[in-house]
């Protein structure tokens, strides 16, 4: 048999067209409502630092990413933040992950335990407007209640402190 003949071609051609692929046409089946999508996505705090003061900073939340704030606090602010004075002390980006203190189960306390990126390399302290500006800004997160603070001033043995937005009221606008 010669394939290369026009009749084993049309042939071919003509089988492959009746034979199809075996799957039926159907009209439009329903499978439940239809999705609504709610792009609103919550907002953050973020405090940020106008004339050695600390500054509430509003900005959009990102779904699933409930430590962002604490994250943005190593971006540099924007456009109309720069305009209005405000910066960070933040120079680096920051880990962040939450923990429960249950070494009093009668007073559970959600910490944020906030590091710097490449802590293996850090070889500084915070400042304490750098300080201020993580621990406020972890501490609108919804939940949390401490801040447990890689490389601070003041570390335990294992270069740990804990801080709270408290500590540095003197700061706050």
């Amino acid at each position: 048999m010669r394939w290369r003949s026009p009749r084993v071609w049309a042939a071919a051609v003509a089988l492959a067209a009746v034979s199809g692929c075996g799957v039926r046409p159907t009209g439009i089946l329903s499978a439940g409502t239809r999705p609504i999508a709610n792009g609103r996505a919550a907002t953050i705090t973020v405090y940020l630092v106008k004339d050695s003061r600390l500054v509430p900073v509003v900005r959009p939340g990102l779904p699933g990413h409930p430590f962002l704030a604490a994250e943005q606090l190593a971006v540099p602010p924007t456009t109309s933040e720069r305009a209005l004075g405000l910066r960070t002390e933040v120079h680096g980006p920051l880990e962040a992950y939450s923990v429960v203190d249950a070494s009093k189960p009668e007073r559970q306390r959600s910490q944020l335990v906030v590091r710097p990126a490449d802590s293996e390399k850090w070889t500084k302290t915070w400042s304490r407007l750098a300080m201020a500006q993580i621990a406020c800004t972890a501490q609108a997160i919804p939940g949390i209640d401490r801040v447990n603070l890689w490389g601070a001033p003041d570390p335990d043995k294992n270069g740990w402190e804990i801080v709270t937005c408290d500590r540095f009221s003197d700061l706050i606008s």
